[in-house]
């Protein structure tokens, strides 16, 4: 668990755990039953950055390896400091509980991941009634690897404000069975604060994608895949439950409307097939260079809305 001034600083973040001392350090690693988590105000913390290139065949794993953004007994980011406010859009600095989940970085290879949950917390798990409560985490899991080789299987990526899974410049990426959740508090305040966006890190910057896109656009993405090749998403859920708090938008008879937008291909993209993708509370439930692919009410099925195979050519 990180702590204190050192992690708190938005503008020169600093990891919590760090994996190879630097981006691209050859060697394997294998860790299991972790939890990485922060404690207050930690505005610069990024909880996991992978940086290890390993041996071809010899893959490095995670399994049942986690973050964990407040919502716990010690985290200080619990309902008695972060009480979900409705209505009103202004940002608790307090309740900034971090800048990442986890980075994968661009020298890193040879990763294997199984079943990993990287949760900014929407309510207090400690807390008798398990009360909602606002915290603020900006970015989920970023995999900006160029050699790739990554295998993502069973795992969970919930409630960062930019996006919660974001591929850039990478390649050979399998995932297996992925899901995820927009912020609960969106738009209320929307995607666009606390944390502006680092051109360095590939952040989505909604002030120009959101031109002329009508309804709520400056909202989370489920998945965000930019410049990149070879992957193979095998089994999505992008789910958008609630708008300021509220589930009336997340119904076929709402009309699906938490936000606009929920999946996007952007750039330079090649052999890009999805299978299986379902989303709940977006009307765009793919968007390739900002143009709409599939719309949720051409495929609604029993709860998501659900296409069966995208390939990208």
């Amino acid at each position: 668990m990180s702590s204190g001034s050192f992690f708190a600083d938005v503008n020169n973040p600093k990891p919590v755990l760090r994996i190879g001392s630097s981006s691209g350090q050859s060697g394997a690693v294998e860790l299991s039953d972790f939890v990485v988590g922060t404690q207050g105000a930690q505005a610069g913390a990024t909880l996991i950055e992978y940086n290890l290139a390993s041996p071809s065949g010899s893959p490095s794993g995670l399994w049942d390896v986690h973050t964990r953004i407040g919502g716990f007994r010690g985290s200080n980011l619990q309902v008695g400091q972060c009480v979900k406010t409705p209505g009103n859009g202004n940002v608790n600095n307090n309740c900034i509980g971090a800048y990442m989940s986890m980075h994968v970085t661009k020298g890193a290879s040879g990763l294997y991941m199984e079943n990993n949950w990287l949760w900014v917390a929407d309510h207090d798990i400690d807390d008798q009634s398990n009360t909602q409560i606002t915290v603020y985490a900006g970015r989920g899991l970023y995999i900006e690897s160029t050699a790739g080789n990554i295998w993502l299987v069973g795992t969970g990526v919930e409630h960062h404000v930019l996006y919660q899974y974001q591929l850039a410049n990478t390649q050979n990426v399998f995932m297996g069975q992925i899901q995820t959740e927009t912020p609960y508090y969106q738009p209320s305040p929307n995607a666009l604060v606390p944390f502006s966006p680092v051109s360095s890190l590939n952040d989505p910057d909604f002030r120009s994608s959101c031109n002329g896109v009508s309804g709520n656009c400056a909202a989370a993405w489920g998945l965000r895949v930019v410049n990149s090749k070879n992957i193979l998403v095998y089994g999505a859920g992008l789910y958008s439950f609630f708008s300021d708090y509220s589930t009336n938008c997340s119904t076929f008879a709402a009309g699906e409307n938490c936000q606009s937008r929920i999946a996007s291909l952007e750039g330079s993209i090649s052999n890009v097939n999805i299978y299986n993708l379902n989303t709940i509370g977006a009307q765009s439930m793919l968007n390739r260079d900002g143009a709409q692919v599939a719309y949720y009410n051409d495929n609604v099925n029993v709860f998501p809305s659900c296409v069966a195979v995208y390939k990208s050519g």
